[in-house]
């Protein structure tokens, strides 16, 4: 909680902006002085210019992230608070709060088992007057739709949330998630005060929340607050590896990053506090002109939208200590990089608002960090493919030890053994260093040490995590790579339902998927143990992990690997050892959800079985403003399928859905037909369409 006093004042965030600069430009100015003197005889010029251009911007990269870990570190130790931020005494809520569940297809026992046990939260904690919850459907698959339907009106009675708790689906998508936040702010906005935004595996305690919405009050100058979630629930190898790091490494970075930041944050799309006056009268998001997918919609909304306050003037806060913020993981590498590819996309569309008028300076940096954060794989690719290149090329010419100019003394070629190994030491300590401290941070307090199982336990995990994660690294730098080149080739990802939960990869998914991985690991250690066997042993962590990248995926999707670690204690985290009670109870909820969800049932079949759900159906239609969405044409095709096919098997999605906005034939339903006869009785009929809203 936020609301504690022992806490010190941090430097001022223009003396810690500088000291960052400061260290980062100059260890980077070392490090490149150094490399200088790797080679000194000037052979293949070319090549050792654009290995040390590739050094520079890599390099450069790094230390950034290594300077603000350590910054990080030290704030954690001193317990360093930002001084722009007013914490209140006390909670206060007179403002009125929405917290917006934006969903797209997704598991609804999951996502209703959250909201219930964040609502009961709420209630216990005396504050459920103060908030509001709203789901905001953009659900494109029939089922979803009336299963979310089925779903709030069941959690309306569970916790006696009518008038307080409402479901909205969209028809049109327009946007993503972004229009889906928007069309609130444009239809109920104006009742709020303050809104958090969560994401469909997003969980907070009723603590959390309620901090939140104090610290809005307290602080009138603020836009937004982000509260830096933690990763639980996973289940397979993979994610337990990414919830672990994720806890064990993330307070480091957290800290450090709002060292520097202060009230020129950022924002990462979900688990967010929002003042909704400023939010709407500043962060209409632009369509970008030109084809996708650097143009259209932008689809990594969260740094424009926070780029867009600041522009405005408002503030922009992550609060790392504020606690109580959860979120899930993509149970396997290959749902990881589905997303990954989505993210990759709208950071690179970045580049077409990097330099928009008047945005601040520190908005700037957020945006260039983001597409850095892409860039940077490809980038360690052309370093390592020009060394290599470079190293074969030696072996493969002799030195010419009299140039064509005249000179005294021959040139005898150098390739400085020493400088580079250091240079090698330096990179992989900076890599490993924060980490380190993240696994110290935890053993310093006793208590810290317990939520992670205890001592052995946690040196274990931190081993276990490290090892694994070395061999991983490069086959997500491959496939980061490659959509960064598919990306500017000019190929378009989609906007897909995230998977939360595997059942594991086979090994033919994952040859198909990551194959070409392997026999590129097989293709490049058969290169260099033949042009540069020297360097074989410095590439064992990259030529092990591509080679070995389809029994790694493997491995890491097999949920029983994963049982089979939380069973031995390996890689638990506080969250897992002792569980939060918001977190226990939504687990103990799902299966209490799977009932009323249920599971492989046509929508319309369970319209047509339970008339209770219709008459809901029907009742919001009334107030749907998408009647314009169907078209006649389109309607008569989907009464025609369904009264010519027999079964609702025969109608396709976009069918299926065109009926659940025919209100003279669900109508027909509610009067007891099924939903063959409805539809050849509104064919028969041949009624006409409602006018549009």
């Amino acid at each position: 909680m936020p609301f504690d006093g022992d806490v010190r004042r941090s430097p001022a965030p223009t003396a810690i902006r500088l000291t960052l600069l400061v260290l980062t430009l100059a260890t980077t100015f070392a490090a490149g002085l150094r490399f200088l003197h790797i080679f000194e005889d000037l052979r293949a010029e070319p090549l050792e210019l654009a290995l040390l251009m590739l050094f520079v911007i890599s390099f450069s990269w790094l230390a950034l992230s290594f300077w603000s870990a350590i910054g990080g570190y030290l704030s954690l130790l001193s317990r360093w608070r930002a001084p722009g931020l007013t914490i209140p005494a006390a909670p206060s809520l007179n403002g009125r709060t929405a917290i917006l569940m934006p969903i797209y297809n997704e598991d609804p026992t999951r996502v209703f088992a959250a909201l219930q046990a964040m609502y009961e939260g709420l209630t216990a904690a005396g504050a459920i007057e103060a908030f509001e919850l709203f789901i905001l459907s953009d659900s494109n698959e029939p089922d979803s739709w009336i299963a979310e339907e089925a779903a709030w009106t069941e959690l309306c009675r569970r916790v006696h949330g009518q008038g307080r708790i409402f479901y909205r689906k969209r028809r049109r998508n327009t946007a993503y998630k972004s229009g889906n936040i928007a069309d609130f702010c444009r239809r109920w906005g104006r009742r709020y005060d303050y809104m958090i935004v969560l994401d469909a595996d997003s969980l907070m305690t009723a603590d959390a929340l309620i901090a939140l919405a104090s610290l809005m009050e307290a602080n009138p100058a603020v836009g937004l607050i982000q509260a830096p979630p933690t990763i639980v629930n996973a289940s397979t190898l993979f994610g337990r590896l990414q919830q672990f790091a994720s806890r064990l490494y993330g307070p480091v970075f957290a800290a450090g990053t709002a060292l520097w930041q202060q009230g020129d944050g950022n924002y990462w799309g979900h688990n967010a506090i929002i003042r909704v006056a400023a939010f709407a009268a500043h962060c209409g998001l632009p369509e970008l002109p030109g084809g996708k997918p650097f143009g259209g919609h932008i689809m990594s909304h969260d740094f424009v939208e926070a780029a867009l306050l600041r522009r405005a003037g408002w503030r922009v806060w992550m609060v790392p200590d504020l606690g109580g913020s959860y979120e899930e993981t993509p149970p396997t590498l290959i749902d990881h990089a589905k997303r990954d590819r989505r993210w990759c996309q709208g950071n690179l569309q970045h580049m077409r608002v990097l330099l928009a008028r008047k945005l601040h300076p520190m908005s700037r940096l957020h945006l260039l960090m983001g597409i850095m954060s892409y860039l940077a794989s490809p980038i360690w690719l052309a370093f390592l493919a020009v060394g290599i290149a470079l190293f074969a090329w030696r072996i493969g010419h002799h030195p010419v030890y009299f140039p064509a100019y005249e000179t005294l003394f021959p040139q005898w070629p150098r390739f400085d053994r020493q400088v580079a190994i250091g240079l090698a030491i330096i990179v992989l300590s900076m890599l490993l260093l924060p980490r380190l401290l993240g696994c110290v941070f935890a053993l310093t307090s006793s208590s810290r040490r317990l939520g992670y199982g205890g001592t052995a336990r946690l040196i274990g995990g931190f081993l276990t995590e490290l090892s694994i994660s070395t061999l991983i690294a490069p086959i997500l730098m491959l496939l980061q790579s490659g959509f960064v080149f598919s990306i500017m080739a000019g190929r378009v990802g989609g906007w897909r339902s995230q998977d939360r939960h595997s059942g594991g990869i086979a090994w033919t998914e994952a040859w198909r998927l990551l194959g070409w991985h392997s026999l590129a690991g097989v293709a490049l250690t058969v290169l260099v143990a033949h042009t540069a066997p020297a360097l074989i042993w410095w590439l064992v962590p990259l030529l092990a992990g591509l080679t070995l990248a389809v029994p790694i995926v493997v491995a890491t999707s097999n949920p029983r690997l994963g049982a089979g670690a939380a069973a031995l204690g390996l890689l638990a985290t506080p969250e897992e050892t002792d569980p939060p009670t918001v977190l226990r109870r939504a687990r103990d909820l799902r299966l209490s959800w799977q009932p009323v969800v249920g599971a492989g049932e046509h929508a319309l079949d369970r319209l047509a079985a339970d008339h209770r759900l219709l008459a809901l159906h029907l009742a919001m239609l009334t107030h749907h403003s998408d009647w314009d969405a169907i078209d006649a044409e389109s309607l008569d095709h989907a009464r025609a399928a369904l009264a010519d096919g027999g079964d609702t098997t025969v109608l396709s999605r976009d069918a299926t859905t065109a009926l659940l906005f025919d209100r003279p034939f669900l109508e027909a339903m509610a009067a007891g037909a099924d939903p063959v006869a409805a539809a050849r009785a509104v064919r028969q009929a041949e009624p006409a369409l409602p006018a549009a809203a």
